[in-house]
C-alpha cells in the first residue's frame, strides 16, 4: 500500500569523530520515532564493528531495508522524554559517507560521498574492496584516496540499485562544488559516469531554491538530511516519500521512475541557519554578503587573509541564472526550525537545559513527533500546549523569521519574535496584536483546498443590490412564457437575473416543484441551493436546483429501482485503458479526450477511435458500469422515447455556454411542448470548456430547436471600471457593448521582461505595493498598500506556472495559496464509507458540509451490509470483501481517493483517528477560509470569480494562447486547431477575455522575453491578444536586461 514518509538518509554512528559515543541502532531509532522519521539511514556501514552491531540488533525486512529485531524499551533510550509512544514502524537504509581526498586537474579535491546498498550481502562486498585501497576501522568515516569517479564505478559494480550521492556539495571544504577544494562541474568530478549521479545532498547552509540557479543541476533530485551526530539532530533536514516503504521504492523515486513511488521534497533549515552560508572570518568576527566579498578582493578586512567563501557567494559564482527557477517535475520543499531551538526562544533558556527539554517532551508526547507538529500541528492547539509555540510555529511556516546567517562555521540564529516583542509578550503586553492567522503558508509545501469562496475572492456579485434590476434585468424577467435566452457579459448580474426569474414565478404561484434551475458544476448548484434558501418563504419548499448529473442518476435509480455503478473520470480512463492495452502515455490521453468529446457532441470518431470506443462500450455493459455521459444519454432515451415525462413547468439554465450539445439536448427534452417556461443565462464569449465538449454557440442550437426563441442581452457592467470594459471589448467587437456603471478609475499595467526571473520580481514587487507588508513581514514598512491579500489574484494558464508566483510571494512574506484538488473524503463513495464507519462508531459523519448519510444514501446509492468485522479491519478489507458491489466500482479500489483513505485509515490508527482527522482538516479548510490570502489560479479556475487586483503574466504566445504541452517541450511544431496539441485560438481568445473581466479597478499584464518550462529555454513571441488591447488604456514599461541582472542578483541576497 502507498503510503508517505519522512526519510533521514544522512546520520554517523558513535565511530565516527566528533560524534555521541551513546549512539547505537536502538537509541538512533528511538529518536527517530520523536523526530516522526519511517526511515533512516543506518549511518558508517563501512566500519566493520558498527555493521556487526548492525547485523546483532537489526534485521533484514525482505524489501533491501533494515527493522529492530527487539522493539521493546525503546523509551529506557531517551528516558527524559516519557509518556511517548514508541511504535515499531521505523526502517533503516544501509549508508555510509566516504570522504575523498585526490589530486585532479592540477588541484588537491576533498570530495565526501554518501553510499547506499540494498542489502547487508552488498555492504559487504563493497566493504571488502574498500578495506583493499584505505583503513575502514580508524573512523566511521572512512578518509580515502579514492577518485569520486572510481568511488563511483565500484558502487555500480556491487549491485544494479546501489547508488552514490555528493554530500553536502556547497561545503566550503569537502564537497562536490565546496570553494576550497571542489570542483566546478558535475562532468568535472565524475567524467563520463556523471550521467549515473541522479540526486546531490543540499547540505544546511543551502536549500533547493539555491540550487535552481544552476541550469545544470535540474535533472537531478535535491535531498536533504540531518548529518546528524547524535540522535537529538536527527530530522533537522529529511526528505518526503510516497510509495512503499521499502528500497526499490526510494530508488525508483530519486530517479524519477515509476507512477507508485515519488520524491516529494524536503524537509530544509533555513539555509542562514547553516555554519557556512555568507562569507567572513569567525576569529576576526567578520561576515560579509558575497558583494562584500568580490568588492575586498576575498580579503579579509580585518587580517587580510582569504576569508572562509561561503555557500551563497559559491551558488552566486556557478549560476547561470540571476533568479531561482524551479525545474520542471521537481518538488518543492518546507523550511522548518528545530523544535528545541524554538522552546529555548520562548523560555528564555538554552536548548538542552531542563526547562527546554520538560517542555519538548511534553510536545512530542501530545503531538505525536517533532515534524508532525512543526508541518501539521494546528496553531490553536499548540499554543494551548505551550503558550507563544503556536504564534512562533505559525511565523515559521510563513517563512517570518528573523535571520541571523551563520559564516566560517559558526551556525546562524533563526529567530520568530525579536527581542522587544518577547519582552512583551511576556509581559502580556503584546497580545492583542498577536491573534493567529490560522494561515500556514510553506515553502514547497501543501497549499489550501480547491474553495473559491475563501481567502476574499468574491464569487462574482450581481449588483446592484440583490432583487434590485435595471430596465435590461427587468425584461428578462418578464420574458416568455416562450423559450428566452438572456446573453449576459460580466459583471451584468447574471445570477442575480436567475434568481429574480425564480422570485417571479415563485410571487406568480408558481408550484417549487414544478421549477428546475440548472447549472454547470456541484459547486454552482450549492451556491444557487443558498440563494434560492432565501427566497423561499418560512417553511416552504424549494424548487430544485443541481446538475443534469445529479438528475439523471436519480432517473436511473427510479427506473431501474437502484442506482448505478457509477464511474468517475479516473476510473473511466482506467478502463478504457484496460480495453486498449495498445494506447498508453500521450496516445492513451488523446485518444480518451478524443472520443469523450465526440460523445458528448454526438459526432462519430475516426474508425480507429470508434473501434477503442466500442471496446470500452462493451466492458462497461459487462461489467454492469456506466460513466457521467452515459447518464445523460440515458435520460435522454427515456424522455424522447416517451418512458418519462418531466414534471417541471419552468426549466432555467445556468452558465448555459458551458454545457456540450448533449447536455443541452437534455436541458431541452426537460422543458414543456414548444420551450414554454425555458430560461437559459449566459455568455457565449466565456465559453472556455471546449476541451469538454462544449459548444460556445448555444444560441444557434437553441434557435434550431425553437425559431421563435427570444434573445435578449444584459449590457450593464457592474463590476469593472471603465477603462477595463473598454479594454476587454476589442477582443470581441461584434458582441453587445457593455456600459460601465462601476465608480472610480482603472489602472492597467503592461510589463515586459527580459526573463521569467524578473517578470515574477516585478509580480512580487507590485503585490507588496498594493499590500503593503504583511504583519509578519521584515520587509519595509514605509510603503502600506490600500488592499488585502484576499483582494489580490495572479491568473495563469495551466499549473505549472503558478508555483514560481507563490514561491516569489513567499520569499517576500505576502501569504498565498495555490488552489488543490477536492479532498478524498469528499468522493462521494468514500464518503459513503467514512458514513458507514461513523454509523458503527456512533460518531458524527465527518465534514461541516458533508451530506448527511441518508442523503448520501439518496444521491450516491447505498453501501451493502457490512459485517463489523470487516469494516473494522480497514479500507483493504473493505476493497475485498465488497469487489465491484454497487456503487462501488473495480476501479474505484485503485483510485487516488481510496488510495488516500487507506494511507490516512494507517497513519491514524483506525476508523476512530481517522474520522476525528478528517473532522479536523474540514475545520482546517474554515480556518483557511477566514484567513485571507493572494488566490494564484488558473484562468478556467477563476471563472465567475473577481477581484480588486488581476494579475495576468506569462502572456506569450504559444502559453496564451496555448499551444500545447508538446509544443512548449519541443515536441511538436506550433499547429492550427486540427490537431490535438494544436492551438483553438477562438477558446484561447474566450480564456484570456474571462482573465481580463476578473478585474475591478487594477490589472497587471506581462509578458517575458525567455522562460524555462517543460526542460526547455522558451522564447516566445508576445501574445497575439495584446494587439488587441488600445494602446491608450495601458500603462506601459520594461526591463532592460543589462539592468536585470543586477537588479536579480541583489534580490537574491
Amino acid at each position: 500500500m502507498d503510503r508517505q514518509f519522512r526519510a533521514d538518509l544522512h546520520v554517523h554512528s558513535r565511530h565516527s569523530r566528533a560524534t555521541s559515543k551513546s549512539l547505537t541502532p536502538r537509541q538512533l531509532a528511538a529518536w527517530a520515532q520523536v523526530k516522526g522519521l519511517t526511515l533512516l539511514g543506518t549511518g558508517d556501514f563501512t566500519h566493520p564493528g558498527w555493521l556487526a552491531e548492525l547485523e546483532e540488533i537489526l534485521e533484514e525486512d525482505g524489501s533491501g531495508l533494515l527493522r529492530l529485531r527487539d522493539h521493546a524499551c525503546l523509551e529506557s533510550e531517551i528516558p527524559w522524554i516519557s509518556d511517548f509512544r514508541y511504535g515499531g514502524q521505523m526502517r533503516f537504509m544501509l549508508q555510509a559517507e566516504i570522504s575523498s581526498i585526490y589530486k585532479k586537474g592540477g588541484k588537491v579535491r576533498k570530495v565526501h560521498n554518501l553510499v547506499y546498498m540494498p542489502g547487508l550481502e552488498q555492504a559487504k562486498r563493497l566493504n571488502r574492496r574498500l578495506a583493499e585501497i584505505g583503513n575502514l576501522v580508524s573512523d566511521g568515516r572512512p578518509i580515502l584516496g579514492l577518485d569520486s569517479r572510481h568511488l563511483l564505478e565500484m558502487v555500480l559494480e556491487t549491485d544494479p540499485q546501489a547508488f552514490l550521492v555528493p554530500a553536502h556539495v556547497w561545503t566550503p571544504w569537502f564537497s562536490l562544488f565546496g570553494s576550497k577544494s571542489g570542483f566546478d562541474s558535475l562532468e568535472e568530478c565524475f567524467g563520463d559516469l556523471a550521467g549515473e549521479i541522479f540526486a546531490l545532498e543540499t547540505g544546511l547552509s543551502s536549500d533547493p531554491e539555491m540550487n535552481w540557479h544552476i541550469s545544470a543541476l535540474d535533472r537531478l533530485r535535491m535531498i536533504s538530511n540531518s548529518d546528524a551526530h547524535s540522535g537529538e539532530k536527527l530530522g533537522r533536514e529529511a526528505n518526503l516519500f510516497s510509495g512503499e516503504l521499502e528500497y526499490a521504492s526510494v530508488y525508483r523515486a530519486l530517479k524519477g521512475e515509476g507512477l507508485g513511488s515519488r520524491f516529494l521534497g524536503t524537509l530544509e533549515f533555513f539555509p542562514e541557519e547553516g555554519k557556512y552560508h555568507l562569507d567572513g572570518h569567525r576569529n576576526c568576527n567578520v561576515v560579509l554578503e558575497p558583494s562584500e566579498t568580490r568588492a575586498r578582493g576575498g580579503l579579509c578586512p580585518v587580517c587580510g587573509k582569504p576569508l572562509t567563501v561561503g555557500v551563497l557567494s559559491r551558488v552566486m559564482e556557478l549560476a547561470d541564472r540571476p533568479q531561482a527557477q524551479q525545474p520542471a517535475r521537481q518538488p518543492g520543499f518546507t523550511s522548518l526550525i528545530p523544535l528545541a531551538e524554538i522552546l529555548s526562544e520562548i523560555l528564555g533558556s538554552g536548548p538542552s537545559t531542563k526547562k527546554v527539554r520538560a517542555a519538548y517532551a511534553a510536545c512530542v508526547a501530545s503531538f505525536g513527533s517533532e515534524l508532525g507538529l512543526l508541518q501539521d500541528a494546528p496553531v490553536e492547539e499548540l499554543e494551548r500546549c505551550q503558550p507563544l509555540l503556536g504564534q512562533a510555529v505559525e511565523r515559521m511556516r510563513r517563512g517570518a523569521v528573523i535571520r541571523q546567517p551563520g559564516y566560517d562555521g559558526e551556525f546562524g540564529v533563526i529567530r520568530v519574535f525579536s527581542p522587544r516583542e518577547l519582552s512583551q509578550l511576556r509581559k502580556g503586553t503584546f497580545l492583542a496584536g498577536l491573534e493567529p492567522s490560522g494561515q500556514s503558508e510553506r515553502a514547497g509545501g501543501d497549499a489550501p483546498v480547491d474553495n473559491f469562496g475563501l481567502n476574499g475572492a468574491s464569487r462574482t456579485q450581481d449588483a446592484p443590490k440583490p432583487l434590485e434590476f435595471n430596465p435590461s434585468q427587468k425584461k428578462a424577467l418578464q420574458a416568455g412564457p416562450g423559450p428566452v435566452l438572456v446573453l449576459a457579459g460580466p459583471g451584468t448580474g447574471k445570477t442575480q437575473t436567475l434568481m429574480g426569474r425564480v422570485r417571479r414565478l415563485l410571487d406568480a404561484g408558481e408550484r417549487p416543484e414544478q421549477i428546475l434551475a440548472v447549472t454547470f458544476t456541484r459547486r454552482a448548484a450549492g451556491e444557487l441551493r443558498e440563494r434560492l434558501a432565501a427566497l423561499k418563504p418560512e417553511g416552504g419548499e424549494l424548487p430544485r436546483a443541481d446538475t443534469l448529473h445529479a438528475l439523471a442518476f436519480d432517473r436511473w435509480r427510479e427506473a431501474w429501482g437502484e442506482s448505478p455503478v457509477l464511474m468517475d473520470e479516473e476510473s473511466a480512463l482506467r478502463l478504457f485503458a484496460e480495453v486498449n492495452p495498445e494506447l498508453s502515455g500521450g496516445r492513451l490521453r488523446r485518444a480518451w479526450q478524443a472520443v469523450s468529446v465526440a460523445r458528448e457532441r454526438m459526432e462519430q470518431p475516426s474508425a480507429e477511435l470508434a473501434e477503442a470506443l466500442a471496446l470500452y462500450g462493451k466492458q462497461k455493459e459487462s461489467w454492469n458500469l456506466v460513466d457521467y455521459t452515459d447518464l445523460i444519454f440515458f435520460m435522454v432515451e427515456q424522455i424522447e422515447a416517451a418512458i418519462y415525462a418531466p414534471p417541471y413547468a419552468h426549466v432555467l439554465v445556468d452558465e448555459v455556454q458551458d454545457l456540450t450539445p448533449l447536455q443541452l439536448r437534455l436541458v431541452t427534452a426537460l422543458a414543456p411542448e414548444g420551450g414554454r417556461g425555458f430560461f437559459a443565462i449566459g455568455d457565449p464569449n466565456q465559453s472556455i470548456y471546449a476541451f469538454r465538449g462544449a459548444a460556445p454557440d448555444a444560441r444557434a442550437a437553441l434557435k434550431a430547436k425553437w425559431p421563435k426563441l427570444a434573445v435578449l442581452a444584459l449590457e450593464e457592467n457592474y463590476r469593472s471600471c471603465a477603462e477595463l470594459v473598454q479594454l476587454a471589448a476589442p477582443l470581441f467587437p461584434n458582441a453587445p457593448k457593455l456600459t460601465p456603471r462601476a465608480p472610480g478609475q482603472a489602472e492597467v499595467r503592461l510589463f515586459a521582461a527580459p526573463t521569467a526571473a524578473s517578470e515574477l520580481s516585478w509580480i512580487g514587487e507590485r503585490v507588496r505595493a498594493l499590500i503593503g507588508p504583511s504583519s509578519h513581514s521584515l520587509a519595509d514598512a514605509s510603503e502600506c498598500g490600500e488592499l488585502s491579500p484576499g483582494q489580490v489574484a495572479v491568473l495563469v494558464r495551466f499549473r505549472q506556472l503558478a508555483e514560481p508566483v507563490r514561491r516569489v510571494l513567499d520569499r517576500l512574506g505576502i501569504p498565498a495559496s495555490v488552489p488543490e484538488t477536492e479532498a478524498f473524503w469528499r468522493e462521494p463513495r468514500v464518503a459513503l464509507i467514512l458514513a458507514e464507519a461513523c454509523r458503527f462508531l456512533g460518531m458524527a459523519s465527518p465534514g461541516p458540509n458533508q451530506l448527511l448519510p441518508e442523503e448520501q444514501d439518496e444521491q450516491t446509492g447505498k453501501i451493502p451490509e457490512l459485517p463489523e468485522k470487516i469494516l473494522f479491519q480497514g479500507p483493504l478489507a473493505l476493497s475485498a470483501y465488497l469487489q465491484e458491489s454497487g456503487p462501488f466500482d473495480r476501479f474505484f479500489w485503485k483510485s487516488k481517493a481510496f488510495r488516500e483513505l487507506s494511507k490516512q485509515w494507517e497513519r491514524n490508527g483506525g476508523w476512530i483517528g481517522l474520522v476525528n482527522w478528517v473532522h479536523l482538516q474540514s475545520d482546517l479548510e474554515m480556518v483557511r477560509g477566514r484567513a485571507e490570502s493572494v488566490q494564484i489560479m488558473t484562468l478556467h479556475a477563476a471563472k465567475g470569480l473577481e477581484f480588486e487586483a488581476v494579475f495576468l503574466p506569462c502572456l506569450e504566445d504559444g502559453i496564451l494562447p496555448f499551444a500545447g504541452s508538446d509544443f512548449l517541450a519541443g515536441k511538436a511544431t506550433q499547429g492550427g486547431q486540427s490537431g490535438t496539441n494544436g492551438m483553438d485560438e477562438a477558446e484561447e481568445r474566450r480564456l484570456f477575455y474571462v482573465g481580463l473581466t476578473r478585474a475591478r479597478r487594477m490589472l497587471h499584464l506581462s509578458h517575458s522575453g525567455r522562460r524555462d518550462l517543460y526542460g526547455k529555454e522558451l522564447r516566445l513571441p508576445v501574445s497575439r491578444f495584446l494587439a488587441h488591447l488600445p494602446d491608450e488604456l495601458l500603462c506601459k514599461s520594461r526591463l532592460v536586461a543589462n539592468t536585470v541582472s543586477q537588479a536579480e542578483q541583489l534580490s537574491l541576497l
